[in-house]
């Protein structure tokens, strides 16, 4: 598909029906990674602005959670069908907001956020519950499962567009309203997006408050009229996020970062296992939670696999997003190209890089593939989420050792495992922690699946029925039957 260049967005807040400019002093810009050229600015918004925002989600609540389930879903579905027929004005946008190539764009990204909305929209029709029951003699008890109230979402900047449609359509599904506050640098796709829905949904239903995570997510996440925040993004922010909602207190979802091991035994088909490694550490540039990022091989097969690696990284394609033969886009912003140049720089001495490293000569904020080696369990490369198109490796002689290894960091979103011993392999994924795991693939995702992390990956579920099932609250209702 020729890339069809969009008609950008003008960036507002959209409260109560309205599109209207944030009252800050501030404006912010939005670039094109791929260049570093001006796509857009917006000004930035107040405590004021999240206030009006949530008093609209408030007052439209009660009406649209009175719908059936029926009702709500064929709303949704008709946003579902809009979105497919203007999927080519999303695939633009989000190529140039966010540095997507445009191949990925196409095949993979939005069809599958497409599917998404079609997912969530079905959902409002199959809310589980418990059967109802005498379960105590005399007493006939009904599960009753409802919405919570005002939903406010945060989404990051990787996947600004799949991240607002995963937390609005099934919020929306489940008889909530929503605030959703879009990352200052990606907002482009998620106002198009809202303009879009807006025209099928009653005023207040969404509400989008643009600005800074500073004064928008703080205020949003501290509201006492919000019941949940559902967030996505890093750790550090996360904590912030959940100490300002623990004061009312409100309920938190919270996907946070990862850095994903993946073991690698001696047993794998070595070629078949790097190319479908790399696709995985590379997409989106590697700004992906869930990237397979730390390669542990097992040492008697470690040289012939990280060099089945490094030709998989010789024929990536770095160049314009907008040019199909592109594969490697660029990092979003100038500051995350400087953060990841300088864990490269300051690796270990006794590490070595055996591919990329470098900036790439060229407008935007381009890196090279890369693959360091010689690194231990405490370096920062290993302990870190480096967030960007870069491998680490470490090798292995025991399984219990790669156990260890793996499960040796702070987060725990998600790993894999290689092998062709179909019992040692569901050993080792019964023994990582971390909330999602693969055998002999990576970065498997679909909206009829939870995704969600365990230790400082966060908690909650985002997709499938446990991932809409957390924008409710249960009630429990007894009928004497005397």
């Amino acid at each position: 598909m020729a890339f069809i260049v969009p008609t950008v967005p003008t960036v507002a807040n959209l409260i109560d029906g309205e599109w209207v400019e944030g009252s800050g002093s501030d404006v912010l810009t939005v670039l094109n990674p791929a260049t570093g050229e001006e796509l857009s600015r917006f000004t930035t918004s107040t405590t004021e602005d999240i206030d009006r925002a949530v008093a609209a989600a408030r007052a439209a609540q009660p009406a649209w959670a009175t719908l059936s389930g029926r009702q709500r879903s064929e709303i949704l579905h008709t946003i579902a069908g809009e979105f497919s027929a203007r999927i080519e004005e999303f695939v633009g946008l989000e190529v140039l907001d966010a540095g997507k190539p445009v191949t990925a764009a196409t095949e993979a990204e939005l069809p599958d956020i497409a599917d998404s909305v079609r997912y969530f929209a079905g959902a409002a029709r199959v809310l589980s519950g418990q059967a109802a029951g005498e379960y105590v003699a005399g007493t006939t008890t009904l599960i009753r499962r409802e919405p919570l109230g005002v939903v406010a979402g945060v989404t990051p900047w990787n996947y600004p567009l799949w991240q607002a449609v995963w937390k609005i359509i099934p919020a929306l599904a489940a008889g909530n309203t929503v605030v959703l506050k879009p990352a200052e640098m990606t907002p482009l796709s998620t106002v198009a997006f809202a303009v879009l829905a807006q025209a099928h949904l009653p005023n207040g239903v969404i509400n989008i408050v643009n600005g800074l995570g500073s004064v928008v997510g703080a205020a949003l996440a501290s509201h006492p009229d919000v019941d949940l925040v559902s967030f996505t993004g890093s750790t550090a922010t996360g904590r912030a996020i959940a100490a300002a909602a623990a004061d009312r207190p409100n309920r938190t979802v919270m996907e946070l970062g990862g850095n994903a091991p993946v073991i690698v035994f001696d047993d794998v088909d070595v070629d078949a296992a790097a190319e479908a490694i790399v696709e995985a550490a590379l997409y989106n540039a590697g700004q992906e939670c869930m990237a397979a990022t730390r390669l542990i091989v097992a040492e008697t097969v470690a040289d012939k696999f990280l060099h089945a690696i490094v030709e998989q990284l010789q024929q990536v394609h770095i160049g314009d997003t907008t040019d199909e033969s592109t594969t490697l886009g660029p990092l979003i912003s100038a500051n995350q190209l400087a953060r990841i140049e300088k864990l490269i720089a300051n690796r270990p001495v006794g590490s070595a890089v055996l591919f990329g490293g470098s900036r790439v000569d060229r407008p935007g904020f381009y890196l090279e593939p890369t693959l360091i080696s010689g690194l231990s369990q405490d370096d920062d490369l290993i302990q870190q989420e480096i967030f960007g198109p870069v491998l680490t490796a470490q090798t292995f002689i025991e399984e219990t050792e790669a156990i260890t290894m793996a499960n040796g960091v702070r987060f725990g979103l998600a790993g894999s495992v290689w092998t062709r011993d179909v019992g040692r392999g569901l050993r080792v994924v019964n023994a990582l922690n971390f909330g999602n795991v693969w055998i002999n693939t990576h970065l498997v995702v679909a909206p009829d699946l939870p995704i969600g992390g365990f230790n400082q990956s966060g908690y909650g579920k985002e997709g499938g029925s446990l991932g809409v099932e957390e924008f409710t609250r249960v009630k429990q209702i007894g009928i004497n039957l005397s």
